[in-house]
């Protein structure tokens, strides 16, 4: 096995000095009222499934700004499920959509809601109404970089609450028992929805993007980081707006959430990975406050973890 960050012994000790700024929780705050101000006007669409027990709709909700976000609604009936029913929410990858119903049977079968929403803008249904007051580069980690009020993130953070308040409406949900999952982007998303609202009880999260930001630029070989190195290229040479820059993603660092984390969380990391580079993840890790499981795969990178659905369903099972 190559080493492509630090040894892992280095690893389990890796927790760097939290970036957060004094006004970081009253800045989410902030957008948490703003949001509570906005009716999620929740459209719900039943759809013809083939598998006879359960229930799908495809549901549209507003946006904070009044973007529709669309998510699959995956209800077990009452012959496998209990009255008030755990439920699972499904963020997903960066530059993907929120794939199929059939991706979360698995819960159904358990007895188990699932919702899984796209993340606006994306490959998905959800479109993106915001604008942004300066140029950026392919991609959407440099929309409204220099600003936390304006950074494409804020809104689609606050998507991603506004998924929780959607399925604590629902009366066959059980409020108490909501749990979030995600890998790479929808991990990052898990840890800042976990930060920010303290509802949900259980985290699943597969190598987190959007984490201890600096060193992901500057130590990633793969994918989307590249994207605010190429914003310096295009727009700051000198890169006199790095610290302003750094500024704006602290508010947004994964790191920066765990901290404020209480759902109980088992996290992957995968130590060939050059897209979340481990030490990144452990970042994250090693400053979530709450109890939480590690799984390490030694030899596998940003990919797919054959069999590692069972690992998650069995964490589910004993803890909810």
């Amino acid at each position: 096995m190559p080493i492509l960050d630090l040894p892992l012994n280095e690893l389990y000790d890796y927790k760097p000095e939290s970036t957060a700024k004094n006004d970081f929780d009253a800045f989410w705050e902030t957008q948490r009222n703003r949001s509570a101000e906005r009716p999620l006007n929740a459209r719900l669409n039943k759809i013809e499934y083939p598998v006879k027990n359960v229930t799908v709709y495809e549901v549209v909700y507003d946006g904070v700004d009044g973007t529709p976000i669309h998510g699959w609604y995956t209800v077990p009936n009452k012959s496998i499920a209990p009255t008030h029913m755990p439920v699972v929410i499904g963020y997903h990858g960066y530059s993907f959509d929120r794939g199929y119903p059939c991706d979360n049977l698995h819960w159904a079968v358990m007895g188990i809601a699932s919702f899984t929403v796209d993340t606006r803008g994306q490959a998905g249904k959800s479109p993106d109404y915001a604008t942004y007051p300066q140029g950026s580069v392919p991609g959407f980690l440099t929309l409204g970089i220099l600003d936390p009020e304006t950074y494409y993130y804020k809104n689609a953070y606050m998507d991603c609450v506004r998924a929780v308040d959607f399925v604590c409406s629902r009366d066959e949900i059980d409020p108490e028992k909501v749990i979030l999952s995600g890998g790479s982007q929808g991990g990052g998303l898990a840890l800042a929805v976990a930060g920010i609202d303290h509802r949900p009880k259980l985290m699943l999260n597969i190598f987190p993007f959007l984490c201890d930001f600096k060193r992901a630029v500057e130590m990633h070989t793969q994918g989307p980081y590249s994207e605010i190195k190429e914003w310096f290229r295009r727009y700051d040479k000198e890169q006199k707006l790095e610290e302003k820059v750094y500024d704006t993603l602290s508010y947004f660092d994964g790191m920066n959430f765990a901290s404020r984390v209480q759902a109980k969380t088992q996290m992957v990391i995968t130590l060939q990975d050059q897209v979340c580079p481990p030490s990144t993840c452990f970042a994250a890790y090693n400053h979530l406050a709450g109890e939480k499981e590690l799984l390490i795969y030694k030899e596998y990178g940003h990919e797919a973890l054959f069999g590692h659905n069972d690992q998650m369903l069995k964490f589910v099972a004993n803890n909810i």
